[in-house]
């Protein structure tokens, strides 16, 4: 049993990717009843995706078994519904009824265009909690547009501000920070219209931008160029501020370390964690944060010296003991054996129809006394259709008519 903070809380997810996926899997570990209603016959996009393009081998369809989908869709009972058929409109419309909160992805207007926008849903459950979240939101110039978390990355000038100094645009990487940002939000819009309710009896929409969602973990960015007019600029693991602020490298192919030190009690305990105390010392030039700033170069080699000697957990775990900053720059096969993460549970190991057993990451947060498990693995297509449509007053006659008119289904023509 996952935790009961929102439990009795029916969530209706209508979204696809990354964001707000992610979102009802929290809402999810929380208690929150998340039906997620994928698109039909259209395949959810999400379903093919994997690292590397390749799917857990294993029996049944491919889009059964993607990684990226398994992860951001646990904790959820899933239907789908064909929501341009006249005929979704009924099942569609008592599940609306039925819910405490319902978010979309799509692209601005989209779901008003389909004839459920706002105005239609308040009509149908006045108590409705609705949240809609374009990656540009939901009005404005931009409105409609599609987007993807690495456009919405670019756009808010992260991408150019990633990377090292002299690295052209086109080096960089793309990531989708926007996704995890959005997510978040999203839960918080969630929590703050729930409150509303209570306090008025009365649902709302809430016009959640995920470009501006992602803008308030960049602020630095933005405040320099409106106070000071200074434009960011790269600069790697460095951190002008701090000496020593990088990656340095390990022993071993491809190994490094973070090492940090902040103040100069920091600075003493890491000197004497690589052996050389007397950097550290009274008179020594690198004694003070002032003469480390003005001597980067020199003594970001002279750690290097020592970190390359070492593995990089190994080190990382003599500097902490020391007092100072590191970490090893780990892959997902060091972090899976994590003691720290093992320690706490973190890692659930979840059992899936066809992709068999596997060890899975844990959740945001740690709950006392009823923690958040992983109760549900990624629902296969249309797995829980009898339940929910039952749970709103469908017959199983009524469900197989559905079924047979092409409105549910429960499996997807194409291969993935």
């Amino acid at each position: 049993m996952t935790s009961q903070l929102l439990a009795g809380l029916r969530v209706l997810e209508l979204s696809e990717v990354w964001a707000g996926p992610t979102a009802g899997s929290l809402l999810g570990d929380l208690g929150a009843d998340v039906i997620k209603v994928e698109s039909y016959p259209r395949a959810s996009q999400t379903r093919g995706f994997a690292e590397g393009g390749a799917v857990k081998a294993g029996d049944g369809p491919t889009y059964e078994r993607g990684s990226i989908h398994h992860v951001a869709n646990r904790n959820k009972r899933n239907i789908t519904l064909n929501l341009r058929h006249e005929a979704g409109a009924e099942p569609f419309r008592r599940l609306v009824q039925s819910a405490s909160v319902l978010y979309e992805g799509y692209s601005a207007g989209t779901i008003d265009g389909m004839g459920w926008g706002w105005d239609v849903l308040r009509e149908i459950n006045p108590r409705l909690v609705m949240i809609s979240m374009p990656g540009w939101g939901v009005e404005g110039p931009y409105q409609g547009y599609v987007t993807l978390g690495s456009g919405l990355d670019a756009y808010l000038g992260h991408t150019l501000v990633r990377g090292y100094p002299g690295d052209s645009a086109e080096e960089i990487k793309p990531v989708f920070h926007s996704d995890a940002t959005g997510a978040l939000a999203l839960v918080a819009a969630v929590i703050t219209g729930l409150m509303r309710v209570e306090q008025t009896g009365k649902g709302c929409f809430i016009d959640l931008s995920q470009v501006e969602a992602m803008a308030w973990h960049l602020p630095g960015l933005y405040a320099e160029w409106t106070m000071n007019h200074r434009v960011a600029a790269p600069l790697g693991n460095v951190d002008p501020h701090i000496v020593p602020h990088d990656i340095y490298p390990a022993a071993g192919d491809d190994s490094w370390v973070f090492v940090a030190a902040e103040d100069d009690r920091q600075w003493a305990g890491l000197t004497s964690a690589l052996g050389h105390p007397e950097w550290a010392q009274d008179g020594h030039a690198w004694a003070t944060v002032v003469g480390r700033l003005r001597d980067r170069a020199a003594v970001d080699a002279a750690i290097t010296e020592v970190t390359r000697r070492h593995a990089s957990f190994d080190v990382s775990e003599m500097i902490q003991e020391a007092g100072a900053i590191a970490a090893p720059a780990a892959r997902p096969g060091e972090l899976a054996a994590s003691p720290q993460l093992h320690s706490r549970d973190w890692f659930q190991m979840v059992d899936h129809r066809y992709a068999g057993v596997n060890m899975m990451p844990g959740f945001l947060w740690s709950i006392a006394p009823d923690a958040p498990s992983w109760d549900r693995a990624c629902g296969l297509v249309g797995e829980h259709l009898d339940e929910v449509l039952a749970e709103v007053g469908y017959s199983p006659a009524e469900v197989a008519a559905l079924e047979a008119a092409g409105v549910i289904g429960r499996s997807y023509q194409a291969p993935t």
